[in-house]
């Protein structure tokens, strides 16, 4: 006989807590089929994305119309698919529409990519890049920090050619303080 997991419900989160201006909204788990749309939607996008000529740009888009109807129809947003009956209870709340349209976002990412991909774009305010250092103090010592990496590096090992160099006097045989040519 094979091993025999416990139920998957003490293992798994119920879904993915968003909170808006103080108030927390519950998405539950996306049915099975909102879960394979969304990810066939990211496929055809990736599609479209990667297109360079007329024929592929129109499979593309002949895919995007071949995607399965979900309840609700055509005539239904992205926030309003992805975020279920949260989508009702933030509009009866007056969530400005930028806010769900963010979360709307969010939970896509959620549902095609997990919660960790979810929390990075949650937490970076939808900017795909890293936020830089915040002030003057930081961006100094993140620019010291890049520049000593390769200083701190180890010189490569000597050559063991059996040559060695000639021993050089403590001064150098150059002049200093002459910046131009010398003629």
């Amino acid at each position: 006989m094979g091993a025999k997991f416990g139920d998957l419900d003490d293992y798994w989160s119920p879904g993915l807590t968003l909170t808006v201006r103080g108030k927390e909204y519950t998405l539950p788990l996306p049915s099975a089929e909102l879960g394979l749309w969304c990810r066939r939607v990211a496929a055809v996008a990736g599609e479209v994305n990667a297109a360079t000529g007329t024929d592929e740009i129109q499979a593309a888009v002949a895919a995007v119309e071949a995607l399965p109807e979900l309840p609700g129809g055509r005539n239904i947003t992205l926030q309003e698919r992805v975020l279920g009956d949260v989508y009702q209870q933030m509009v009866a709340d007056r969530v400005p529409d930028p806010y769900i349209q963010f979360c709307g976002a969010t939970a896509y990412l959620w549902i095609i990519a997990g919660e960790e991909a979810a929390q990075r774009y949650w937490t970076s305010g939808g900017r795909p890049e890293a936020p830089g250092p915040a002030n003057r103090q930081e961006r100094r010592a993140s620019g010291r920090k890049t520049r000593t990496d390769g200083a701190a590096a180890t010189p490569p090992a000597a050559s063991t050619s059996g040559t060695t160099t000639r021993k050089r006097s403590g001064r150098s045989r150059t002049r200093t303080g002459s910046r131009g040519r010398t003629s």
